[in-house]
């Protein structure tokens, strides 16, 4: 006997007269050793799995039997197997819901209409808070997949695995090779001008994904009858339903239907990487990048994350045989507060083999905590393109996600399940409410602010070209000690020679045109003399550049050229970095980059204690003898090495091919390093490194408070 054998609505049912409909379809699967039975509707294609004992006494309705005397004839036959009364009553009910029955005088049960009621307003309420997210069937897709599955079936099974296998480990190479490359590369992927491009080929990946879908799915024998559009956050994309796939006895099938997506995104994939890897810059090759671009992140972060309700998700409850896993897990930890927070002992957990329990435990928390920062990106995406309904979808995702449970929750301590130990579970509920906010709002949480930055030497000088022109010489000893004003490179002022003797030559017209005008007209002279000033000021700033040819060393310390060597005898614009002068003797010293909304703390309280560490050399802590926050904002970085196109982690503006200027202004705090002479410990100009400044304890609500605070000012400009 399984559930409870007497139910209070037993009666409401007990009369009816019900049966399975004809066109119900029956299939046998096995969970975890299990069997099970799966009922399909032919018409709507929706599924419903009940155990074999439910659809024996099933096959014991029809319309010649009321419901109880079908039960009373079934518990004498099979005492032990028996489903209670409220199991049939729930049973019923779902499966009117979902319109496998049929009644021959009509669904006179109040009980089941009531649960049906509630069934359609749910899923009437879940249509309504997903309006970002719906679908539009526009064709049937079966005959076009049935006579393509015909012509594939022609090409042995073992050829398309070694064909996916063989393009798919070139694409890999490709990309190693050029990985270089493809990080420069990807900076560029979602700049206006690419987003047409990128969208069209992820829709024409799309029809491949989905098609590739439905394929499988014809292949063991399911029909596939809807094709359409989905429109996910207003961008429309192709899907195709293959729930028919359900019913398929073989977990093996049906987790490569929901495979067959990704494995097309990953060969598509491959197929752009060698495309863009043996193409020049142009259409052809920006739209091959974009595919093994799409393809490859699609296949990771979306399709390919079991953690999100899309293929990968399929795959992992097939593979761990749990239909319904995220439903199932969400219960089980319902069933948890129940059982344990609440004191509900007659709780059932929604186990059907004790192997579940440790999956159904971990899936629920980290799949929330994916879902939240997944949810998160994508509202504040969309408050980016129109803020009134980002709004408008930050208030349903905080409904669904924090007032419909807690709602819920609400009802289920005032509701019947917790009559008899309604205090216990008002006394669980109310302790897990204040150790909630007593862990927000009360517990103060260490936090620290992390900043990057580079080593540099107290004194050092950049030196730049002075001028257009062609390196004639340079001084080839890299590390060599200087003295200020030792000369260093030599650039070719011949160009400079020849504006300056044109300059002299116009400016000795101009003084002969005056000389004329003494004699002949007064009044011309005031305007030559003018045009002469200014002739003979730029003839000042061109010898001074001449002059500034030889580029000198502004101070002791050791020279480091770049490149010296190899760009002796090319020409270089004004302005390129040509070298170094670093002067040890004055000590290092740690540039580190504060965000504007880390340096407001930093102004508003000191840290309590910095900590340096070095890459490459994390496991020794550097000594701190000053620091100091610049109060004023930058954007020019310390070293190129922080940026993207150094490799650093810091966002830099697309128009600055250096890779200096920073896409937002922020603030520099410079610590004098004093090392430890004891320890082993290399310091070099330019080393990268960590600093991490403690700062005072605060609560969690604090912190939120103000970081969101401080986003709504920073890219809404409100509050």
């Amino acid at each position: 006997m399984s559930g409870a054998i007497y139910s209070d609505a037993w009666y409401r049912i007990a009369e009816a007269r019900v049966s399975l409909l004809p066109g119900v379809r029956t299939s046998r699967q096995s969970y975890r050793g299990q069997p099970w039975v799966v009922l399909e509707d032919a018409y709507s294609h929706r599924f419903f799995r009940i155990t074999p004992e439910a659809h024996d006494f099933l096959l014991t309705l029809h319309q010649g039997v009321t419901v109880d005397q079908a039960w009373q004839a079934y518990l004498r036959q099979h005492p032990q197997h028996a489903p209670g009364q409220e199991e049939v009553v729930q049973l019923l009910s779902q499966l009117h819901v979902s319109n496998l029955l049929h009644f021959s005088e009509g669904a006179n049960s109040i009980e089941i209409d009531r649960r049906a009621r509630e069934v359609r307003g749910k899923e009437l309420r879940s249509k309504l808070l997903s309006f970002l997210y719906f679908r539009i069937p526009i064709w049937d897709p079966d005959d076009f997949l049935t006579a393509l599955d015909r012509r594939l079936r022609l090409l042995p099974a073992w050829l398309l695995v070694a064909v996916w296998l063989a393009v798919g480990f070139a694409g890999a190479s490709a990309v190693i090779g050029e990985w270089a490359r493809v990080s420069d590369r990807s900076q560029g992927a979602f700049a206006w001008a690419n987003l047409p491009w990128l969208y069209l080929c992820m829709a024409v990946m799309k029809v491949v994904h989905e098609i590739c879908h439905g394929l499988v799915c014809k292949r063991y024998g399911g029909k596939v009858h809807t094709f359409g559009l989905m429109f996910l956050v207003t961008t429309p994309l192709p899907y195709v339903d293959t729930t028919a796939s359900w019913a398929f006895p073989d977990k093996r099938h049906r987790m490569l239907v929901s495979s067959a997506g990704m494995l097309a995104d990953l060969f598509m994939a491959a197929l752009g990487a060698l495309v863009w890897a043996a193409t020049g810059p142009g259409l052809v090759n920006s739209l091959a990048f974009n595919v093994m671009l799409i393809g490859s992140v699609s296949s990771v972060l979306f399709n390919g994350n079991p953690l999100l309700r899309f293929d990968a998700y399929y795959v992992l409850a097939d593979a761990l045989d749990i239909p319904n896993f995220y439903q199932k897990s969400q219960q089980y930890w319902f069933f948890l507060a129940d059982r344990y927070l609440l004191g509900s002992h007659a709780a059932r957990a929604p186990v059907d083999v004790p192997s579940e329990r440790k999956w159904l435990a971990i899936y629920t928390p980290v799949s929330l905590v994916y879902r939240l920062l997944v949810s998160y990106a994508i509202v504040l995406f969309v408050m980016d393109l129109w803020l009134s309904l980002g709004l408008v979808m930050l208030v349903l995702t905080l409904y669904m996600l924090v007032v419909a449970p807690a709602w819920k929750a609400i009802l289920h301590l005032f509701g019947p399940q917790v009559q008899a130990h309604r205090w216990r579970a008002w006394a669980g509920a109310g302790a897990m409410l204040g150790l909630v906010a007593l862990v927000v709002f009360g517990v103060p949480w260490p936090h620290a602010i992390q900043a990057q930055g580079v080593v540099q030497m107290s004194r050092f000088s950049v030196l730049y070209a002075p001028l257009d022109a062609r390196l004639e010489r340079a001084v080839l000893g890299h590390g060599q000690t200087v003295v200020a004003g030792t000369p260093l490179m030599w650039f070719d002022p011949t160009l400079l020679s020849l504006d300056i003797e044109q300059i002299e030559r116009e400016r000795d017209e101009i003084v002969a045109l005056e000389r004329a005008a003494l004699a002949r007209q007064l009044a011309d002279r005031q305007p030559l003399a003018e045009q002469r000033l200014v002739k003979e000021q730029r003839l000042l700033e061109l010898k001074r550049r001449r002059d500034n040819a030889i580029v000198r060393a502004p101070h002791d310390g050791r020279y480091v050229a770049l490149e010296g060597g190899e760009r002796q005898g090319t020409w270089l614009g004004q302005g390129t970095e040509v070298g170094h002068v670093l002067d040890p003797s004055k000590g290092y010293q740690f540039v580190a980059v504060i965000s504007q909304e880390s340096a407001r703390e930093l102004f508003a309280t000191p840290a309590q204690e910095a900590s340096l560490r070095l890459l490459g050399q994390a496991d020794q802590a550097i000594a701190v003898e000053r620091m100091v926050l610049l109060p004023y904002q930058m954007e020019r970085l310390p070293s190129a090495a922080l940026g993207w196109l150094g490799g650093g982690d810091l966002a830099v503006s697309t128009q600055d091919a250096k890779g200096e200027k920073a896409a937002e202004e922020f603030f520099e705090v410079r610590l004098t390093l004093k090392p430890d002479p004891e320890a082993p410990l290399v310091l070099a100009h330019g080393m990268r490194g960590v600093l991490r400044l403690s700062m005072p304890a605060r609560s969690l609500y604090a912190r939120i408070n103000e970081s969101l605070r401080q986003l709504v000012q920073k890219r809404y400009r409100l509050g």
